[in-house]
């Protein structure tokens, strides 16, 4: 109790010196010496002491800016301009007894002598913006001793992880993330990157639209409406080394270990990463995990290797090497209640299985850029060729059994199984591209062939007994596969772009696709006279070979007019499709799909890339699949047999979607936006009749009138002072949906509802005491225009709270708190789940290590309990999870930047020196 009062002591006092220190408006205008304004321009204001940032900002387009400043006890401090192209601003200001101080029209002298650098003195500001990039300074962002990448992103204004790892900018997917330019490990998510590099490592995290590797070749302007994240590592001279050693061992065998290893040069990167657990993470280390549930136990092994050299405007060398492994086991019980148009009966399951998998990916990657031979031109050529191999093998065993009865507890079925199988899957895959700038007015040729190869090998062994209570008889599979698969893909692609009028462009394109697979899975059933598996079962065997070419000319015309831009394309698909089967003939078809699709697109664009406003309409053909065309029942599930339908059409969807993105940075407040409609016609679905002994038939047909709308709107406002730090955020979503299906002959429409409101805050004060925190809340309705279902509606929320307390020297304390309420998860499982891991740690080694005492979900409330609400269906599952351990973790840091050891990732002072001019 004494503990927790002081906590609350400590707390009022922070949150009572915040609400009574001095604060004042900083105003003023930036404009050079011919009295022009200058947009764009960074304003900030520091402390004399120490040099830490008190507010910050940027002009607007009339060169104003106003700055709210709390200046704690301060008496003076330290006024800074900077802008691409002018000498450095600098002036130190007197906190003024009012709340207004005004420095009136400030002209900024040009930079005449050429410069290769921007000097800034003091602490960087938290944020830069750089037209169309916003850049925080790492180190104004304080993280754990330990934290990685990905949670210094966590603690970054406007930026949120989702629970499956999902990240997104002020509501704006990220679509790469980079480091120094550069893919890292080959992989374009960032997830190495993000688990692996400790966040002391960085110095810049900046954001920008994304964009691809021609828009970046071409430069051309991005049209993908998500972001891209590079991060810039800490260097001095231009290089670097670090790592990490981290080891833990806890309650029941808990354990991990990972060590990391990075050198980086301007332009090369080499890393080595490897490590182990058994606490469900697939790489990296985590002190304290994240307050999410996973499910099943997973222990993983994995170690990669990567060298990387060249940024994407250079020529570029790349290698790298990943093996995992992974030994995963899960269990699940269920409780459903099914809904026919007839009756009501319910189902429990349990299952268990067990899994086993290595996997080995290496790949390689080429690009050479061509020099022009005048350097006053633009031509270029860019050649590249990327490989990858990937081999995996995989062992499983699986088992269920389950009972359904109708609701007078009368006995409808008992169903048991097991499955057991090993698999062997290789692959390689070929990308050769040639890019080309004509020259001009940035005209370019884009050109291609991708290739894959694909072949798998496997063995299984399945058993099935379902006892059926209204036949009085018992039906029963037994039998062993094996499958050998060998397909392949070839593909030319080629585009040309050219500016044929001024601001007018077109963009003829062409591709072309083979695609071949063979086939050959036999079957045989157990022999109760022979005692051995030596009848062929030719109703699910198959011996077959498919071969698919498609060919697609399309054209695409873009007009742009100021800071709007007009697209419109159109194309003409043809796809012929052959299948042939040797064992039974009926499965054989030919069909040949002719078609037309179309899009457009209107995009307004800000100068500063502040404002993006996008229309988009594009149609889609949705094509049958081979086993929705064949009309021979497949009944290798003898509770679930499925034909084909030769007659289906292609299902063709129109979508629309608007976009809304406004980051208006003078105000530290950025909006966003969307809004979607989908229109389907002859929609491909699954029609399924169940029989009394819950038997189902599936085939499929086309049906009209679904359609989908949904949309969001989020804000995000942040406030930033001497020792104080806000980030608030507010999102509403929602989405209407209205679904046609045929369940036993009956078609219906099903029209479900869906409003989620959600709100997160951040706040840090003075490097003491910080907290994230989150509140969601969603609730769904269903009705069906049918008797034959039940309308449901039900409500989740959820709530998150992340603290961190530094206490005493080098001592720190930290939790990672959520709760989850579902309203309709039925009286057997339980609704609410409490998830609390705490961290209790502290700097040793001249703040080199960390050894940390962490608890995982300390109260022991967590669980996998979920709900699931369909049309014929309400299913509450409770999955296995991992259950309540206690660790003791140690971190060891170690490398040198600019020639300093790695700093403890609280954050430093000193010069910062930024790179080639431009506009900061």
């Amino acid at each position: 109790m004494n503990s927790l009062k002081g906590i609350s002591t400590l707390i009022f006092v922070l949150f009572s010196t915040a609400l009574f220190a001095q604060r004042f408006s900083l105003e003023g205008i930036v404009k050079d010496k011919d009295s022009l304004v200058l947009e764009g321009a960074t304003v900030y204001l520091q402390s004399v002491a120490d040099s830490v940032p008190m507010s910050y900002g940027i002009t607007n387009k009339n060169g104003e800016f106003s700055l709210q400043v709390n200046a704690e006890d301060d008496k003076q401090a330290i006024f800074n301009i900077a802008y691409l192209g002018y000498k450095p601003f600098k002036k130190d200001v007197a906190v003024p007894e009012g709340k207004l101080l005004n420095l009136g029209t400030i002209f900024l002298e040009d930079q005449m002598e050429s410069l290769n650098a921007v000097s800034i003195v003091g602490k960087a500001p938290p944020v830069v913006i750089k037209k169309d990039t916003i850049e925080y300074n790492a180190d104004s962002f304080k993280t754990m001793p330990n934290d990685m990448v990905e949670d210094l992103l966590r603690k970054i204004p406007g930026i949120e992880i989702d629970v499956d790892g999902g990240i997104t900018v002020n509501g704006v997917e990220v679509e790469a993330i980079n480091v120094d330019g550069m893919e890292f490990f080959g992989d374009q998510k960032g997830e190495v990157a993000l688990k692996n590099i400790p966040s002391s490592a960085v110095s810049k995290v900046q954001v920008t639209d994304f964009k691809t590797e021609n828009q970046k070749f071409t430069g051309e302007e991005s049209d993908s409406g998500t972001k891209e994240i590079n991060l810039k590592i800490k260097k001095g001279r231009n290089k670097a080394y670090f790592g990490d050693v981290n080891v833990g061992y806890g309650t029941d065998d808990r354990y991990q270990a990972n060590a990391n290893l990075f050198q980086i040069i301007e332009g090369k990167q080499l890393g080595v990463i490897m490590g182990s657990n058994n606490i469900n993470m697939g790489r990296g280390f985590n002190a304290l995990p994240d307050a999410t549930s996973s499910n099943g136990l997973i222990e993983s092994d994995f170690v990669g290797t990567n060298f990387s050299k060249g940024k994407w405007d250079e020529t570029q060398i790349k290698a790298d090497y990943r093996y995992s492994a992974q030994d995963t086991e899960r269990g699940q019980k269920s409780y459903a209640e099914n809904f026919l148009p007839d009756r009501h009966y319910i189902t429990n399951s349990n299952s268990s299985s067990f899994n086993n998998s290595e996997r080995h990916d290496a790949g390689a990657e080429v690009k050479f850029l061509t020099d022009p031979k005048n350097k006053t031109s633009n031509r270029q050529v860019r050649i590249s060729n990327e490989m990858d191999f990937d081999a995996r093998y995989n062992d499983a065993y699986s088992t269920s059994d389950r009972i359904s009865e109708l609701t007078n507890g009368d006995l409808v079925s008992q169903y048991f199984s097991t499955n057991e199988s090993s698999n062997s899957n290789y692959s390689f895959d070929n990308e050769f591209r040639v890019a080309a700038r004509l020259g001009g007015r940035r005209d370019f040729l884009f050109m291609g062939v991708n290739t894959s190869f694909d072949k798998e090998d496997g063995e299984s062994a399945n058993y099935s007994r379902n006892e059926l209570a209204n036949r009085g008889n018992v039906v029963v599979q037994d039998q062993i596969s094996s499958t050998r698969n060998n397909s392949s893909r070839i593909n030319f692609f080629g585009r040309l772009s050219k500016e044929i009028l001024e601001n007018f462009r077109i963009m003829p394109g062409y591709s072309a696709t083979v695609n071949t697979d063979i086939n050959k899975k036999s079957i045989y059933d157990y022999n109760e006279d022979t005692e051995e598996y030596d009848n062929f079962n030719t109703l699910i065997s198959t011996d077959s070979r498919y071969i698919s070419t498609t060919v697609r000319p399309s054209l695409r015309l873009r007009y742009q007019y100021k800071d709007i831009r007009f697209e419109l394309e159109g194309a003409y698909t043809n796809t012929f499709r052959k299948y042939v089967d040797d064992i039974i003939e009926d499965r054989n078809f030919k069909n040949d799909f002719k078609y037309l699709t179309y899009s457009g697109r209107i995009r307004y664009r800000d100068e500063n890339g502040y404002k993006n406003i996008s229309l988009d309409y594009r149609q889609n053909v949705d094509l049958p699949s081979i086993s929705q065309l064949q009309p021979v029942p497949n009944v290798s599930n003898i509770t679930h047999i499925v034909t084909g339908n030769p007659d289906l059409e292609p299902g063709v969807s129109h979508n629309f979607r608007f976009r809304y993105q406004n980051n208006l940075a003078a105000n530290k407040l950025s909006f966003n936006g969307s809004a979607n409609a989908d229109f389907v016609n002859d929609k491909i679905i699954n029609s399924t009749i169940t029989d009394e002994d819950l038997i189902r038939y599936t085939t499929y047909e086309n049906i009209d009138g679904d359609y989908r709308l949904s949309g969001n709107l989020g804000v995000n406002k942040s406030f930033l002072n001497q020792k104080t730090n806000y980030n608030l955020g507010v999102r509403l979503s929602g989405n209407y949906n209205n679904i046609r299906s045929i369940q036993n002959g009956v078609k219906f429409t099903a029209k479900t509802n869906t409003l989620s409101p959600s709100v997160s805050l951040s706040y840090s004060y003075d490097k003491k005491i910080e907290i994230n925190t989150s509140y969601s809340y969603s609730t769904t309705s269903t009705e069906y225009n049918t008797d034959a279902f039940n309308d449901n509606d039900y409500f989740v929320q959820n709530v998150r709270f992340e603290s961190t307390l530094f206490f005493l020297k080098n001592v720190f304390f930290n939790n990672k708190l959520s709760y989850r309420y579902n309203s309709r998860v039925g009286d057997d499982f339980d609704g609410d789940a409490v998830f609390w891991n705490a961290g209790l740690g502290v700097q040793i080694f001249k703040q080199k290590g960390t050894l940390t005492l962490v608890g995982y979900d300390m109260l022991g409330m967590n669980n996998g309990f979920s709900r699931s609400v369909t049309e014929t269906a309400i299913r509450d599952v409770e999955n296995q999870i991992l259950e309540q351990y206690f660790m003791l973790t140690f971190v060891y840091k170690f490398g040198k930047f600019a020639g300093q050891n790695m700093s403890d990732g609280r954050g430093g002072r000193g010069k910062v020196r930024m790179g080639k001019p431009r506009r900061l």
